[in-house]
């Protein structure tokens, strides 16, 4: 659809439509530009104060995937008028407000809609050293591709939906979807990383065939590799899988290549929507154990998932 809109020209626009990064980037000065995205969903989980929460950590995670420092956010919240009581408006808020002061960040106003169904979300300001951003081009062969998170946040939100989601894994879920990336980013410093992206609607490999078409690589991916939320097996076969899940299977299904013994659960998860994702770095191959070791200690699900290789027939190879 964003094929339809005129290309902006401007000398100050860093990134704009061009190319399929997290956010927009505009230069300010020679050491400073502004990041700015955003993105809202109807609820998630049934916890008012949680939806807010993770509506935050999503839209703040397109800046700390351009290893931008949040500044300030607007709120975008859709609501049915005089059906959702005040105290789940407030407590969606209150939800998003502390998500973002915990980024450092403030919501500093917003516009908000009557409609039918629910949605919340932020427009998510940053800055960045030019100097210092990383996009999804620039990826090496030869590199080696760190997860921050856990996969099956798609599945487990669908099971949620149909009541058939137990209190550990929603609990797990939650706890993964409110994580902020911050020290995800911060922890980057002192490692050769070439590329980086988050995880999100696209799935893994929906955002992994992003990078790799930017960088003009192919990767190799371990199925076994990226960390599950608990019980996400057990609910893709139970059928708990989004549509935005199988859209992203179907669309992958060009340039992946599946080792026949890879099970079907798996591919399912490597393709499952995801909302607040993981970081993905594509990082130096003698740096990717350290960072993952970083990362673990900070409190991430991390794990090096796969690697990079020189442009193939198949963008990406999955082996069991």
């Amino acid at each position: 659809m964003l094929s339809a809109l005129p290309a902006g020209v401007d000398e100050n626009l860093l990134v704009g439509l061009e190319t399929p990064d997290d956010a927009a980037v505009y230069a300010l000065e020679a050491d400073r530009a502004l990041v700015a995205s955003v993105d809202f969903f109807p609820p998630l989980v049934d916890d008012p104060e949680d939806f807010g929460a993770i509506a935050a950590a999503n839209a703040l995670s397109d800046l700390y995937a351009m290893r931008a420092r949040p500044l300030f956010a607007l709120s975008l919240l859709a609501i049915p008028a005089g059906e959702l009581p005040p105290e789940a408006v407030a407590a969606i808020l209150r939800g998003a407000s502390d998500t973002c002061a915990e980024a450092g960040a403030v919501i500093a106003g917003g516009h908000s809609i009557d409609d039918a169904e629910p949605k919340f979300g932020l427009v998510a300001i940053g800055l960045v050293h030019p100097d210092r951003m990383l996009r999804k081009a620039g990826a090496l062969p030869g590199d080696a591709l760190v997860l921050g998170k856990a996969l099956g946040t798609g599945v487990v939100a669908t099971a949620i939906k149909r009541g058939m989601a137990d209190a550990p894994a929603t609990r797990a879920a939650v706890r993964s979807m409110r994580q902020l990336n911050a020290a995800a980013t911060e922890l980057l410093d002192g490692h050769e990383v070439h590329a980086l992206t988050d995880v999100s609607g696209f799935g893994l490999l929906g955002h992994l065939r992003e990078m790799c078409e930017a960088s003009n690589v192919s990767a190799r991916v371990f199925a076994g590799a990226p960390r599950l939320l608990p019980d996400a097996e057990h609910l893709v076969e139970e059928g708990c899988v989004p549509g935005g899940t199988s859209r992203n299977r179907a669309s992958l299904e060009s340039v992946t290549s599946w080792a026949d013994a890879v099970p079907e659960t798996l591919r399912t998860l490597l393709c499952d929507a995801q909302t607040s994702g993981g970081l993905l770095a594509s990082v130096a191959s003698e740096d990717a154990s350290e960072l993952v070791a970083e990362w673990e200690t900070a409190g991430y699900a991390a794990s090096v998932i796969g690697q990079l290789e020189f442009p193939t027939a198949d963008r990406i190879r999955v082996e069991a």
